[in-house]
């Protein structure tokens, strides 16, 4: 400690006339007593004045706060929202230019989803009714329809194991999404209350920040209604490429008929096959 070191600065020489000086003070009792009732004083002052300061409070939980926001999309069986994602030009295969896209999701649990993202490239919607799962490509009106009688969580785990990708926002349809956000961010920590400003307006709102493996994120919760309204990720990339995502419209008892996740083909749509990447 520096205080240990700098400490021996005051062992200095004594004076030759110091025995005498303790002697003397040694048998002035009522001397010695003036000069230690101040010190008892003092101190007793000190403890009163502590006692009357107010309390610094403690951050709020933060894994608490993010576990409390989980718990209440696993809690909904069937839910929407909006989101506006832009991703930067590293984040985009292929691409040199940032994107933005227009997301609508609709869930129904435990085992259908209805995803459609629109992008000045164009419009695809996704469809998964529990036995089947389709991707549209309305620009180019090409179509693709696979197997897939499984669960949300399953088809998530399929999708990205055979083909190589996560339909979009995927982690906020399966049944667990704490377990999908730890399993990015191996840490959480509380940032501040701020306003967080979204297409539905300004919000107050908890801002945690998540540390990961690929990638570190900001989330902001809403105070009052416990939901997701922005989301922003930094990768551990060349050049620090981000992802932001602010998210509106949330409905967590959303009236929605079996229909809209069953996939009929537009005229003259062409069917391919996609590509696995998965190794026989």
């Amino acid at each position: 400690m520096p205080w240990d070191s700098s400490g021996e600065s005051y062992h200095t020489a004594r004076p030759a006339n110091e025995t005498a000086l303790e002697s003397k003070t040694a048998t002035s009792e009522p001397e010695s007593a003036m000069k230690l009732i101040p010190a008892k004083f003092l101190l007793t002052l000190s403890l009163v004045a502590a006692s009357l300061l107010p309390a610094i409070a403690a951050d709020p939980n933060a894994d608490q706060i993010l576990k409390q926001m989980c718990a209440k999309l696993a809690a909904a069986r069937q839910f929407s929202f909006k989101a506006h994602r832009e991703m930067d030009p590293a984040l985009v295969p292929g691409s040199e230019v940032a994107q933005s896209a227009d997301v609508e999701v609709t869930v129904q649990r435990p085992n259908k989803v209805m995803a459609k993202s629109v992008t000045e490239n164009g419009e695809r919607r996704l469809y998964a009714d529990g036995k089947t799962f389709s991707l549209l490509d309305a620009k180019m009106n090409l179509y693709t329809s696979i197997p897939m009688d499984t669960s949300i969580d399953g088809l998530v785990d399929q999708i990205d194991k055979k083909y190589g990708f996560v339909p979009p926002l995927a982690e906020f349809a399966v049944s667990d999404p704490y377990k999908e956000f730890h399993r990015e961010a191996s840490a959480v920590s509380y940032v501040e209350r701020s306003t967080c400003s979204t297409d539905s307006g300004d919000t107050e709102c908890e801002h945690l920040a998540l540390t990961g493996k690929e990638a570190d994120a900001e989330v902001w919760i809403g105070v009052n209604d416990h939901l997701l309204k922005k989301l922003v990720a930094t990768f551990h990339r060349e050049g620090n490429p981000q992802l932001h995502i602010t998210f509106s419209a949330w409905n967590l008892a959303a009236s929605v008929a079996d229909s809209e996740f069953t996939f009929t083909p537009p005229k003259g749509a062409e069917k391919i096959q996609m590509r696995s990447i998965a190794k026989n």
